[in-house]
């Protein structure tokens, strides 16, 4: 028995294995190699002895040894903040400027780990998580940046990390077409995203 290596993350959607390589920057799928595989709570894996398994090691995916648990995966947000009111204070905006700069920073085509790299240590509130999620919300389309779900929601965890509070950062895949999204969330709520989207991807990776 194998395991993923830090920094590799899996998901199993019907019979198929998808991969996450955070440092090659890389998603690829493993049709029906599902059940060579004993998912952990954090989004890695035990790789049972298998083609799947011979696949992955030959790759350089896999290590003899169990990495550490990182963030468990969350449940899938039930409820979002999107469409309720909100009142944006100079706090709020002071943030989203700041993370925008900082986002802004980030080089093209950097990958999915530099945005990560945000190593801040906020404390968590849930009630004031929500607050400055909603503000942030409508302050977004007014800063200057542009991007996908990876921008958005990076903006996000550090626009709340300036004020001291903390989100979950979820990754997820789906299959047919495959499409890899990210969002961010607080308990079951999720803080810029609407939930019927999220609803067809499967979690891999929580920061």
């Amino acid at each position: 028995m194998m395991f993923l290596k830090s920094g590799v993350h899996a998901a199993v959607i019907d019979t198929a294995l998808v991969i996450l390589d955070l440092e090659a920057d890389t998603y690829f799928c493993l049709p029906n190699s599902g059940e060579t595989v004993v998912p952990r709570p954090d989004g890695g894996a035990e790789i049972l002895d298998g083609p799947a398994g011979d696949t992955l090691e030959a790759a350089g995916l896999l290590q003899p040894e169990a990495p550490p648990l990182v963030r468990t995966l969350p449940a899938k947000p039930s409820r979002t903040v999107i469409y309720e009111p909100a009142v944006v204070t100079w706090r709020d905006i002071q943030a989203g400027l700041v993370a925008a700069f900082e986002v802004r920073k980030i080089k093209p085509g950097s990958g999915i780990v530099a945005y990560l790299s945000d190593t801040s240590l906020p404390q968590k509130g849930e009630r004031d998580v929500l607050r400055a999620a909603r503000a942030f919300w409508r302050l977004q389309p007014w800063l200057p940046i542009e991007g996908e779900c990876l921008v958005r929601s990076a903006l996000l965890v550090r626009a709340l990390r300036r004020q001291g509070l903390e989100a979950e950062w979820v990754f997820g895949v789906r299959l047919f077409p495959f499409m890899a999204h990210c969002w961010v969330q607080a308990g079951d709520t999720c803080l810029n995203d609407d939930v019927e989207r999220l609803s067809t991807y499967q979690p891999l990776l929580c920061r």
